[in-house]
């Protein structure tokens, strides 16, 4: 019954999150990724290649990009929620408390070393991308934790796992920017990049104000009377 009642509140947090973002990424997000790839240089395909499966635009295109969404936010607001209740009493503060704290460690630390990209940027290989995301991002949730919870004398180590992994460097293209032949698609290209970049951080903190609010207050509402940390104040 416990597990129902956290997976319920993240479902009602996923939903109400993945439509709002969605929307967001339909009217400013999207139209910069589709203008970009206006400027992608086609490259030969072999006849004998068969092209990946994609969603068609349009409906199908859009339903897909909000199941994904809704994917993402259910597995945000379950640690989320997990995270909040095993602290103690929930809240529509706390939860923004913690929502604040996860933007800090998914997003915007990772960004510091690899910015949102558009079609036709050059990138570095895409595992060290993945490698290095994962490190800072962990690190960076448990340095945070650390300076959040931890006592005095371990602070240290929260701010040094902190910028760890941006002394470490991510990993960078052979070329930075755009490789495309024409310089005036360059430069268009470049200003899209840098609204992508503005929409995107704006995208993910209006996510994670929806995620975390409406996580501490579902978790309030129908964990908060049945979680062990209730029961145990209430015993006593």
């Amino acid at each position: 019954m416990y597990f129902r009642q956290i997976f319920l509140s993240a479902c009602l947090t996923a939903i109400l999150a993945s439509i709002v973002f969605s929307l967001y990424q339909f009217y400013f997000v999207s139209p910069l990724i589709f203008a970009a790839e206006i400027y992608e240089v086609a490259e030969p395909m072999n006849t004998e290649q068969v092209e990946p499966w994609a969603p068609e635009d349009g409906i199908e295109r859009s339903f897909f990009t909000w199941l994904a969404n809704f994917l993402m936010s259910l597995a945000y607001s379950l640690l989320l929620a997990c995270g909040i209740v095993y602290r103690g009493a929930s809240s529509a503060l706390k939860g923004l408390a913690w929502g604040i704290a996860a933007y800090l460690a998914i997003f915007m630390a990772p960004s510091l070393g690899l910015p949102p990209e558009i079609p036709g940027m050059d990138a570095a290989d895409l595992n060290l991308r993945q490698n290095w995301w994962l490190l800072t991002v962990t690190f960076s949730a448990i340095g945070l934790g650390v300076l959040a919870f931890s006592p005095r004398y371990y602070k240290g180590a929260g701010v040094i796992l902190l910028i760890l992994p941006h002394l470490i460097g991510a990993p960078t293209p052979e070329l930075h920017g755009f490789s495309h032949p024409d310089p005036n698609a360059v430069q268009a290209l470049t200003d899209l990049w840098h609204q992508f970049v503005l929409q995107t951080s704006i995208a993910n903190a209006l996510l994670w104000l929806i995620i975390g609010p409406t996580t501490g207050f579902l978790c309030q509402r129908f964990i908060d009377g049945i979680s062990p940390y209730n029961l145990q104040i209430n015993k006593g």
